[in-house]
């Protein structure tokens, strides 16, 4: 009896030491102990228990003598079993599977028989045997089935209970789910084999679940795991982390949600700002690890499948694949209105963090951690609660390295852009306004959006700025303007096809706004986006884009005095088109090719429609209103206002005055010469550039040129009478005349603001004070306002009485025999000109008489040399101007014909000079228009 015993104990002893080595224990008895236990026992029971029931089994048959030798041979069975064991556990030490990895017995992972579940294992599962779990997929299996049938073959609580204290055991411990133990040998291995990181069995499936989501393990485990995170998705008791971390908070907040469907882990987020921080984090941790497969998202799965089955049928399941598809589909008209709900909680959860986006997950973790987070090693460093992640992806999208990660950062613009719901910070910053204001508008089609627009100025500042943060971002691309991409859908397919995106397309629907074949709702949005765009610089992508370095020197300070520094920020105010203006204004100083080509553009897109030119339309609003009625051509409304010059406010004329010397810079910007002089501009100015007032000069100095059409001579005579009462808008002068004028005139120029040609009149004044080239510029300036003499310009309105009484028959439509030579006379300015300067009453008429150049040669009969040389020299500069015409005809001479035309040039200029001699000293001092042309650049106009 004591040997025997002694033997029992030993090899209970030896049983213990056996059950707690690794790898899998062999032993019939220890499975038939283990299905006589209970339900929970079962669930729980490892192999150190196993062999302490052998053993207890064991002993109690030892007190019989009878059973001594049943109790020995049993012995000897398991120390043979134990043999076994030692032998596999050996092998299995070999491998890299941790300690805390126990293979259990087959029945050990399964319903007990004859437990809680009896009843419905005979009914429903009664041809199954137990091991590996199943009859636990048979009950459940069945439990659902009763759902869908709604209850009918429902099962008893206590078998229910047991079935989930079953589930939760099973996903607690790794060692006693058979299934996954062995399918997922290989995967743990190499992925979870870190004792210190994974010490106990539930944390092998966490590691588990976080590699399946790479996309890194084997097929058969990972359709296991997928399986145990379906379970998790469901109850939130499956998942072993979630449960121990949140069961409290859930007891607290939600006792009274049912289990399953994902309702607890929906009823914990309602109340999130509530739970504590672990719970918080376990239940974000298992939101991003849902948020690739639309299986894993219970309500939204169940709400969805008819759906995905119509709309998706093919798409499999994984990286969000379905997920996308759906979103796609949720505004088609039979798609159902509970998925597109599920759908649109989703994305607008997905929109608070970038890593509920499977997408941005994948595709942009080192551009994140590389653009917006230099100093975090890894996207785990970076905080999961931050939106402007996606704030900085969206403001660096084009300096992203992975296209797919500019892709996604693209879809995912595009989406906030159609509704502020799917815009976490727009959503957070503009709530109450959104409630107070816009209460009334439907989500979607970008209508909250818009009214959040309209009504900017009774927002909030954290609403205004996050609004205005967001239009600078949706500037870019069209895709970011809904209400425009929606109306213009068939215009982009006919007109702009061939756009590559980044303001292009948007400004090919621009220059298409006026034809005929574009649709009224197309135009309307593309004329209300851009007067939006007016409104700022930064709101024109393309322009802020290219002259960001030239506002930044020229244009850092035109905002003020609203103090919105837009180099350090936006403040949400917006500039009112104080930096257009301010870059127009300062186009010839800008160094950046390509910004001056944008505000070219810009500016001729102004010149059209006078509601994109918002300092104007600002000062003049009320003088447009009232004396020009509403209209937006642009040409019409300061036709109108320069005709009711008088009438119109101080603040209104001086903008009307800005804008006429932008214009004057380049004829591009003046549609009325444009359009009325096309024809002779490509006549007679071809290869003048357009830019610096060239163009203007070419055609002012061939006004009495045969062939310079009666439209275009109308046009020149009135930009040449608006140039005399203005001299910035005689781009030449004041370019020439800049330092003259703030050293003899500049109280006249801090004072001119009616167009009253005050400065132009003081130049004439101290005419012989001013450099050379100035005095040029005058000279020719008053040449052309007598020229086209009006009897109202106030410049030449000194020489009113003079002309009345000493030229009564003059008319300003005759010409000379000078004209064919582009020197052209008018009756006006000849009349004055013969008349001994001692016979003009008016000094001042006097003087702008003197500066025209031909009369100063004689003054009271006596020669003045200076100004014969002057004149002399821009008699020379006629011919050089003539040889230039003469070159751009294209004639070319060889031979005896060549030499034959020298000798006759040469005659002719002989001729010429002797004429010239004889006309400065005959008694008739006629006057002289000097033709000067601008420097010849093939293509320019």
């Amino acid at each position: 009896m004591a040997k025997s015993s002694r033997i029992l104990l030993c090899l209970f002893l030896g049983s213990i030491v056996l059950a707690l080595l690794p790898g899998p224990v062999h032993s019939e008895d220890a499975a038939n102990a283990t299905a006589n236990a209970s339900a929970e026992a079962a669930a729980a029971a490892a192999a150190a228990e196993s062999a302490r029931a052998t053993a207890e089994a064991v002993a109690k048959a030892a007190e019989s003598e009878a059973a001594k030798d049943e109790a020995a041979q049993k012995a000897a069975e398991e120390a043979a079993g134990a043999s076994g064991a030692d032998k596999g556990a050996e092998e299995e030490s070999q491998s890299s599977i941790p300690p805390a990895i126990v293979k259990a017995e087959k029945e050990a992972s399964d319903i007990v028989p004859d437990g809680a579940c009896k009843k419905e294992i005979a009914a429903f599962c009664s041809d199954l045997a137990a091991g590996n779990r199943t009859l636990e997929k048979c009950l459940t299996g069945q439990v659902e089935l009763a759902k869908a049938q709604g209850g009918k073959g429902s099962m008893s609580p206590d078998c229910l209970q047991e079935i989930y204290n079953f589930k939760i055991e099973l996903y607690k411990n790794i060692s006693i789910n058979n299934e996954m133990a062995e399918a997922c040998k290989a995967d743990i291995a190499q992925f979870c084999n870190d004792g210190f990181l994974y010490p106990e069995p539930g944390n092998i499936l966490a590691c588990l679940r976080e590699t399946r989501g790479s996309g890194k393990l084997s097929d058969g485990c990972a359709e296991l795991v997928l399986e145990a995170e379906e379970e998790a998705a469901a109850d939130f008791r499956m998942d072993p982390q979630l449960h121990a971390l949140c069961s409290n908070d859930a007891a607290k907040f939600c006792k009274d949600v049912p289990q399953g469907e994902g309702l607890v882990q929906e009823c914990l987020r309602q109340h999130r700002s509530s739970l504590n921080w672990d719970c918080q984090a376990e239940l974000f941790r298992q939101e991003v690890e849902n948020a690739d497969d639309v299986r894993l998202n219970v309500r939204l799965f169940k709400a969805c499948l008819a759906d995905k089955r119509r709309f998706c049928p093919d798409v499999i399941p994984g990286d969000a694949r379905v997920k996308d598809c759906l979103e796609g589909h949720r505004e088609d008209s039979d798609f159902s209105k509970q998925c597109k709900a599920e759908i649109i909680k989703m994305m607008e959860r997905r929109a608070s963090d970038f890593r509920l986006d499977p997408g941005l997950r994948k595709y942009c973790h080192r551009d994140i951690v590389e653009t917006c987070y230099p100093d975090a090693d890894d996207i785990s460093d970076v905080a999961s609660w931050d939106s402007r992640v996606i704030e900085c992806l969206q403001d660096y999208r084009r300096e992203l390295k992975d296209p797919r990660c500019r892709q996604q950062v693209h879809l995912l613009t595009q989406r906030a852009a159609e509704d502020t719901r799917f815009d976490h910070p727009l959503q957070q910053a503009c709530h109450e306004d959104r409630e107070t204001l816009c209460a009334s508008v439907a989500d979607g089609h970008a209508r909250v959006f818009m009214c959040l627009q309209e009504n900017r100025q009774k927002l909030k500042p954290v609403c205004r700025t996050a609004l205005f943060e967001q239009e600078i971002r949706y500037a870019e691309d069209i895709d970011f303007k809904f209400p425009m991409r929606e109306a213009c859908q068939d215009e982009m397919q006919r007109l702009c096809k061939d756009e590559k995106g980044g303001g292009d397309t948007i400004a090919c629907l621009q220059q298409h706004v006026g034809d005929e074949d574009m649709g009224e709702r197309c135009k309307e949005e593309v004329k209300k986006d851009e007067e939006r765009s007016a409104q700022d610089f930064r709101l024109n992508y393309k322009l802020n884009r290219a002259c960001f370095s030239d506002v930044q020197h020229l244009c850092m300070h035109s905002c003020e005095p609203k103090n919105d520094s837009f180099v350090s920020g936006p403040t949400g105010d917006l500039c009112g088109g104080r930096v257009l203006q301010c870059l127009a204004g300062n186009a010839s100083s800008i160094a950046s090719a390509e910004c001056r080509e944008e505000v070219l553009y810009f500016q001729q897109r102004e010149v059209g429609d006078v509601l994109l030119d918002v300092p104007l339309q600002r000062a003049c609003e009320a003088d447009i209103g009232a004396l020009c009625g509403l209209q937006r051509d642009h040409s019409k409304v300061l036709s109108c206002l320069r005709q009711h010059r008088e009438q119109l406010k101080p603040e209104c004329r001086e903008e009307e005055l800005r804008f006429s010397a932008m214009e004057a810079s380049d004829i591009r910007l003046t549609p009325s010469l444009m359009n009325a002089c096309g024809l002779e501009l490509h006549v007679f100015c071809r290869g003048v550039p357009p830019s610096e007032g060239k163009a203007f000069r070419c055609l002012q100095t061939n006004l009495a040129r045969e062939g310079m059409g009666v439209a275009c001579r109308s046009e020149v005579e009135l930009a040449t009478v608006r140039e005399s009462q203005f001299y910035e808008g005689d781009v030449a002068l004041a370019l020439q005349c800049h330092t003259d004028i703030a050293t003899s005139c500049s109280d006249a120029a801090n004072s001119e603001a009616d167009g009253d040609g005050e400065v132009i009149a003081c130049l004439a004044q101290h005419y012989d004070g001013l450099t050379g080239k100035c005095q040029t510029e005058v000279s020719f300036l008053v040449r052309m306002a007598l020229w086209v003499y009006q009897p109202a310009n106030p410049l030449t309105l000194p020489c009113a009485d003079d002309i009345t009484a000493l030229c009564p028959n003059a008319t300003s439509s005759s010409t000379s025999s000078l004209a064919a030579k582009g020197i052209v006379l008018a009756a006006v300015g000849q009349c004055l000109v013969d008349q001994p300067l001692a016979k003009l009453g008016n000094g001042s008429c006097r003087q702008l008489v003197a500066v025209v150049g031909v009369a100063g040669a004689h003054v009271g009969g006596v020669v003045d040399e200076a100004r014969l040389e002057s004149t002399l020299a821009q008699i020379a500069e006629l011919g050089a101007m003539e040889q230039q015409q003469r070159e751009e005809e294209g004639m070319e001479l060889t031979g005896w014909v060549a030499l034959l035309a020298m000798f006759a040039l040469a005659v002719l200029l002989i001729g010429a000079g002797v004429y010239a001699y004889h006309r400065f000293f005959s008694p008739t001092r006629d006057y002289t228009l000097v033709v000067r042309e601008g420097d010849v650049k093939e293509g320019d106009v």
